[in-house]
Order: C-alpha cells, then structure tokens, then sequence
C-alpha cells in the first residue's frame, strides 16, 4: 500500500446538506477532509445510511448542531465552525437564532469530542461545558497549490469575497467609488480556480461583520497576498496573542456602521502593503498546512479512541515544522 500520509481511517462528515457541489465554508471544509483521512463518507440531515451508521459506532465528524441527528449515546467528533449566539447579537436573523438554539441544545450533550477552527471559537463553547474535551485545528491549505508565486507585478486588482452585506456588500461598493485608482472585482470563480486568480491580484479584502474563520481569507494568505480583514475571525486570535497575523486590520463595527469611516483606513492599508508587502503567508506555514492538520487530527483521534476505549491505527505521526509545513 502506498502512504499517502493520510490518516488510515474511515470517517462520517455529517452536516445538514449535501456538501459535495454546495458553495461555503461549512461545504468546503467537508470536501478537504479527504486530504486528511483515507476515507470520508458524506451525509446529511435525513440521509437514509444514519441508522446503519449509528449502530457500527461509525467515527462522526459533524457540524456541532447537527449532532442532534444522532442518539444521545453515540460518541460524535462536533466540529464548531462559529459561535451562533455571538453572530446573532451582530445580525439579528432569525436564522442565526435558530441556529443558537440548535448549539445550546447539543452543548451539554455527553460522550462528544469537540473541535473548533479558532481558538476564540472552542472557548466561547468551553464556558457552556467546562470540561469537555476541546481541541483547535485551524482550517488548513494545500501549500502546493496556494503557492505563494504571485504574478501580481503592477497590478490594481483588488479582489474580494462580499457576497452579501454580512460580508462587507454595500461597503466594496462605495471603496470601489471612492479609490477609483483600484479595480474592485469579486474573487467568484470555481474552486479550482482560486489560487491563479488570486496570485494575479494587487490584494484581498475581506470586509466581513462576522466570521467564525473564514476559508478564503487563509487561501488568501496562504497566496502571500497583502491582506486587508475586518477585526474578526482568524483576528480574535491574533488579539489574544494565540497566533500572529501579517495582515491589515479595520473596525468591522466601524465599517459597517459607516463604510465612509473605512474608506481612509482601507486606501492607507493598500497604499502602504503596495510600498511595503507583507508576508501573511507565515500563518499558514506555522499552522495550517495538511501535514500540520494532519496532526492535529491524529491527537484528536486519539482522544477520541480513548475515551471511547477503542483502538484506531492513525499511522505515523509527524510534527511537522514551519519549514516542513510550507
């Protein structure tokens, strides 16, 4: 057998849709689990193998609110993409109001390894289950094709990721008016795609008013492209000295409130990473590369098998470095 240094194991991603061709980050993450585990088997809310599934005490990764779809005594791996009651304070949505009700019902739940995507993330859920086993395991990036070559040399394109007003819509516009100097274009283009379109672009700005920890803004950075966020997601954990981030950093509160109020702070951003490039790039090389979420899985697996009292080959651990990781 080759090793391809993937976890030999079969795992269960369950969330509440199909996320083999659905957009999102809750999608995306699903799909990039077949870079870390030999086999991953899809289901969703509803999916008829459930039963069958619980019973062989299949292994489980699941969205942390869809644990509800699995009895009470099955021991389950809760992914935590985000915080739904925090982002519910921001948005109001009914939605999101839901969604909290769902995560404070499986919050308690009994025999649940949990795993959060930012450390920010897997404390808010620890003050609702101190002591539950939690581990963090940032989204991670193929190095190898988000490379780092950038092919960007006098470029004025700016790309974004402003799908919706949550995620800085109405703010992109009026940048793209008031700094006619850049060209604003959406990044929008197949998955396979990202990593050429991004390597041609003068910078990335993510305006967004909520993130848990968003995908593209690590591919983003994983490209070495100037980066300009809102002060959320990934960022929460560069504030609380957890990891450090080569980025520009606006107010997402001010931003959203008034995007005047950013439009100085963002022009200034990319006026002086077009002096000065910075290297976020390092972020990824330190923590999230495969071979570094690879093991970050195997610890969790093994936490898991633990508590369990099972026994999982999970192959051979390597830590990988900064320097192996790239």
């Amino acid at each position: 057998m080759i090793d391809t240094g993937r976890i030999p194991v079969r795992v269960v991603h369950h969330s509440r849709r199909d996320p083999r061709d659905k957009a999102g980050g809750v999608e995306a993450f699903a799909r990039r689990l077949g870079e870390v585990f030999e086999q991953v088997e899809m289901t969703w809310t509803g999916h008829p193998s459930l039963p069958a599934l619980a019973r062989d005490r299949a292994i489980v990764i699941c969205d942390n609110d869809t644990a509800i779809d699995w009895p009470r005594d099955q021991p389950l791996i809760a992914f935590q993409h985000g915080v739904a009651w925090q982002k519910m304070r921001v948005t109001g949505t009914l939605t999101d109001a839901r969604l909290a009700l769902r995560q404070w019902r499986v919050a308690t739940r009994a025999r649940t390894i949990w795993v959060a995507c930012a450390r920010w993330i897997g404390e808010a859920f620890g003050a609702l289950h101190p002591g539950a086993p939690q581990h963090v395991v940032y989204h991670h990036v193929d190095t190898r094709v988000f490379d780092g070559r950038l092919e960007n040399a006098g470029s004025r394109l700016v790309l974004h990721d402003a799908r919706s007003a949550h995620k800085g819509a109405r703010i992109v516009e009026e940048l793209a008016t008031a700094l006619p100097a850049w060209k604003f274009e959406p990044l929008a283009c197949a998955p396979d795609r990202v990593a050429d379109r991004l390597r041609r672009a003068a910078a990335f700005v993510h305006l967004s008013r909520y993130e848990g920890n968003s995908i593209v803004c690590v591919e983003a950075m994983a490209m070495d492209l100037p980066c300009i966020l809102t002060d959320v997601g990934l960022a929460r954990d560069a504030a609380a000295g957890h990891v450090r981030l080569d980025v520009g950093l606006v107010s997402a509160a001010l931003a959203h409130e008034d995007p005047q109020r950013a439009i100085p702070e963002v022009g200034r951003l990319l006026d002086a990473m077009r002096e000065h490039p910075p290297a976020p790039r390092q972020f990824v090389r330190t923590h999230a590369t495969v071979a570094i979420a690879r093991a970050r899985w195997r610890r969790v697996l093994a936490d898991y098998a633990m508590r369990c009292g099972r026994r999982l080959d999970l192959g051979c651990e390597v830590i990988p470095t900064a320097k192996t990781g790239s």
